[in-house]
Order: structure tokens, then sequence, then C-alpha cells
């Protein structure tokens, strides 16, 4: 598929001078700046988000939940070191943003002392949630803990519509959230996936974050998971969605940031996801480990990524999302297996790529 309607480099940049508050920190400031030297100056890729799912538990059975066949707990959890562990190493390759997913993170019972190591590794730390259990009390303790920001899920302006897929009283609880989390002093983002059909939908959430003064985190819908039965957006609903986005400054997706100034997917090239079981892989929307941190080093496990034929094409958006090519051939894989992430090892399209090298 060919992506239409491409973000400009201008516009980037703007995004980026709209989001500075992302670099009060200095150290923050000072790995970002080794990405863009990297990129610009030795066309080198610099790690920048780690994902981390603490835990895949959750009170939802979201329609368009990617992560719904990675629950497992027969296999042995990550705990407190090797999270310390993660931390340390995922810095030295330049990471500065932490995103805790789920599953729904609250429901891990070391949340606090996970975000407390982060932060004296000195990430900037966001935390994407359904809402469920957020109380006062609660968030003053993650921001004590040294939270920055964190994400709340809201599918449409719509009660109605929104409360249809994640659930009675949803849109209520949200509203409420929003206000505790100003309150207690955290950065409050709107996150919204896109489903086919449905861009409007996601622009009127982008307008009531633009006119509230809030920032809004946005994903095209990607078949993996509980969305495997679904479609990709077309080709026009991807350019709306990029005129759209180029219209609001705090409305980003992580594919319209890049240290190399131009749109593209950050998986396995400035991002990883890391699971409560030590896989590794490129990011929510895509369920193939590159190796597990029990097993190898993490700067392996990287390079591996580093050299995967897909990473290495600058596709401009998602391409979980976005790209046919790869969800024939390397997504549609994994729908036959009972459990994610699916080894590399085990999908020949890609296994082979590193046989041959």
């Amino acid at each position: 598929m060919v992506m239409g309607g491409e973000i400009s480099v201008k516009n980037n940049i703007h995004k980026y001078y709209a989001n500075r508050w992302v670099c009060s920190s200095p150290y923050f400031f000072i790995r970002m700046m080794r990405g863009f030297i990297n990129a610009h100056f030795f066309k080198k890729n610099t790690l920048r988000v780690v994902e981390l799912f603490p835990t895949f538990n959750c009170q939802l059975k979201c329609t368009m939940c990617s992560v719904s066949k990675y629950n497992d707990n027969s296999r042995k959890q990550l705990d407190l070191n090797d999270y310390g562990r993660i931390a340390r190493n995922a810095a030295k390759l330049g990471a500065n943003t932490l995103s805790l997913l789920g599953g729904e993170p609250l429901l891990y019972n070391q949340l606090e002392e996970l975000i407390s190591i982060f932060h004296k590794e000195h990430y900037y730390i966001a935390i994407s949630t359904n809402g469920y259990r957020v109380t006062k009390e609660k968030l003053d303790d993650l921001k004590a803990s040294g939270l920055d920001a964190v994400c709340f899920s809201l599918e449409s302006v719509s009660k109605e519509i929104n409360d249809s897929i994640l659930g009675e009283g949803h849109y209520e609880r949200t509203m409420k959230n929003i206000e505790l989390a100003k309150k207690a002093g955290v950065r409050v983002f709107v996150g919204t996936v896109v489903f086919p059909g449905r861009v409007d939908v996601a622009h009127g959430v982008f307008q009531y974050c633009h006119s509230n003064n809030l920032n809004a985190s946005v994903n095209a819908l990607a078949p993996v998971g509980n969305a495997e039965k679904y479609s990709q957006l077309s080709n026009d609903e991807f350019s709306r969605l990029r005129e759209i986005i180029a219209t609001y400054p705090k409305v980003t997706a992580d594919w319209a940031f890049s240290y190399f100034l131009k749109q593209r997917c950050p998986g396995g090239k400035e991002k990883i996801g890391i699971t409560c079981y030590g896989d590794v892989t490129a990011c929510s929307y895509l369920p193939i480990t590159f190796g597990n941190i029990y097993e190898e080093p993490l700067q392996a496990i990287w390079s591996r990524m580093e050299n995967f034929s897909q990473f290495k094409k600058d596709f401009p958006g998602c391409l979980a999302a976005g790209d046919g090519f790869f969800r024939k051939e390397y997504l549609k894989p994994t729908y036959d297996f009972p459990t994610h992430p699916v080894s590399y090892t085990k999908l020949p399209n890609i296994y082979n790529e590193y046989k041959k090298s």
C-alpha cells in the first residue's frame, strides 16, 4: 500500500516544538541530541522508546486489543532486578522514554517500584490505562514515584459509541480521571484507536483534546490479537488521518516522530517492546519476538532486529496497520499460533533471512 498525505519535515519540527516539555530533563535532552546526531551525521538508528508490559491481565476484552494472545501465567515473569537491568541497558542504547502498557498496568502490584527504577535512570515515564482503577491517591503515589504522564483510553466523544467499545460507564469515568490527573500534576494524554470507516470519530476526539489543551495519541487499528479479523484503513483513510494529525500540534502518532525528521515506523529502529516474560518485540502491534533477555543481552537482540529487512525499510506509517505486504507475509503467519509473541525462529519468512546472512 502506498501511503498518502505525508507529514512534512516542517510540520514534524513544529510537533517537536509543541511537545518540547519532554526536554525538561537534561538527561532526556542529551539522549535525544545523541539520537539526532546519530541520525544526521552517521545515518544510524538510536533506541528512543521502550514499551513495557508488566502484566497482561485486564478487566476488559476490547475488540482492538493487540496483545490478547500474550497472557501465559505459566511462564517465569520479570522481577524488579530484571527491570533495573533493562532500564540501564536500554539507556546505554539511547532510550529516553518508558511507555507502560498492558493488559492493564494498574493491575501490576509493584508499579510504583517499577516506575521508580526507570525514574532513577532518567526516563520520561508514561502509562496507558483504561482508567478503571484510577483514584486520586493512586495518581499521587505514581507521581511521587516518578510518573510524568498518563494516557486514558477514549474511542469517541459520543458516550454511547465509546462505551459500546470500552464498557458501560467508561466515558464518564474517563472525564473524571482527566480532572484527577490534572490536579495530581500529571500530564494528560488521550489515546484513541482509529477503526476503518471511523476516521471522523477519531477526529472528534482530537477536537475535544485541542479545545481542552490535552495531548492526544493516535494509533490506526492493526489486524493483530482480537483485531485479526479487521481490515486495515484504506489509503484514502490514512491520507485523511495524516491531514488531521498535521492540523493539531498536540496530536501525535509514534510514526510521526523520528530522529531522521521524517515519518516512519519506529518499530525495531527507535522503539522496542519487552513483555513481562522477557520477550523483545518491535512494539505492541508486532507479535514477533526477536529474542529474550533471560537468554541473551538486550544489545544482541537489538542488533538482530536492526538487520531484519522490514525494519530496515522506512515505511511512512505504522508497519502493522498500514503495510499490506507486511500483513500478508509476516503478520498472517502468526495468526496460526495460539499464544503470542511468536519467535522469529518459527516464522520461515524471517528466520530464512538470518540463515542466509
